[in-house]
């Protein structure tokens, strides 16, 4: 029983953002103590958030309460935007180059367009609230997804966490490539490419829209490629499919659907980030059920 107990301290998923997590928090504090970074909170926040995890992966193996079983699977996904953004304070320094003229190029090559210039003849207001609304469900659709599996009557514990280090592997396994082909997507990199203004009917969308385009040009944030906005909703669209079908009917597909031409309608990805997340996120979904069956039958021995 003893041996069943130490093994269950930690999952996969824990072992691999808490990796992550460390190895960017170390180099941050280099760029803070070397005067790159300015503010003490850009380390002490994530730092926080990992010591966070920890405790509750330390706690929640001694206690039996659903509520810590619950948040310690939980708070990786909030942790993943900490951490995200601790690793974009620092990714230019490391990598300084662009390379949105290669991404251009590909989707040239590949498939003979600009698809973002391409869809300027069919900007409207009506299709800009829509499409920015789906957009934004990125942030939202990971935890809907989460509590809907880990509640469900159907699906057990395993598949949500099948779920969980399928999302986590694509998210930290993305920062490879965010590091090794950084890129600041259509609209920031060739601003003169555009007639057409991106303006919603309501003030609520102009005002997400200004933000995040202000956000972007002022952080240096380079996730282009792949897609990961494309690839977490491929993978969340994968489990509604098996495990919460209507939901997956009435939810994830449309707004997959509409988030897919979103990202490409605001400027924001390449069409080639959109292809290139598709064999990634199957390899996410093959792996993360290959280790949590691997994990699953240790510790039944």
């Amino acid at each position: 029983m003893q041996k069943n107990r130490n093994f269950k301290q930690s999952f996969p998923e824990d072992k691999i953002a808490i990796s992550f997590s460390a190895a960017i928090i170390l180099i941050q504090v280099y760029y803070y103590v070397t005067g790159f970074l300015k503010e003490l909170s850009q380390v002490l926040i994530p730092f926080s958030s990992m010591v966070v995890i920890i405790l509750l992966i330390k706690f929640q193996n001694k206690s039996d309460l659903k509520a810590l079983k619950f948040a310690r699977s939980y708070m990786h996904i909030p942790l993943y935007g900490i951490i995200f953004t601790a690793f974009q304070s620092f990714v230019h320094k490391l990598n300084p180059n662009d390379y949105d003229w290669l991404l251009l190029k590909w989707d040239l090559y590949i498939f003979g367009l600009d698809i973002t210039r391409w869809m300027e003849q069919y900007i409207n207001g009506w299709l800009t609230e829509i499409l920015t609304l789906s957009y934004f469900s990125y942030y939202v659709l990971p935890t809907l997804t989460f509590v809907m599996l880990y509640f469900s009557k159907k699906s057990s514990f395993i598949i949500t966490r099948n779920y969980l280090l399928a999302v986590v592997i694509g998210w930290y396994g993305a920062f490879v490539f965010y590091l090794l082909l950084p890129a600041a997507g259509p609209d920031i990199a060739f601003p003169r490419h555009y007639t057409v203004p991106i303006i919603g009917l309501s003030p609520l969308t102009d005002n997400y829209l200004q933000n995040l385009s202000q956000y972007l040009k002022e952080s240096f944030v380079r996730n282009t490629f792949p897609s990961m906005h494309f690839g977490i909703i491929l993978i969340t669209n994968y489990f509604a499919f098996k495990h919460k079908r209507n939901y997956f009917w009435l939810c994830t597909f449309p707004l997959g659907i509409m988030l897919g031409i979103a990202t490409l309608y605001l400027r924001q990805h390449y069409l080639i980030d959109l292809i290139a997340s598709i064999p990634i996120v199957t390899a996410c979904i093959y792996i993360s059920a290959k280790i949590n069956n691997k994990y699953s039958n240790k510790a039944l021995n």
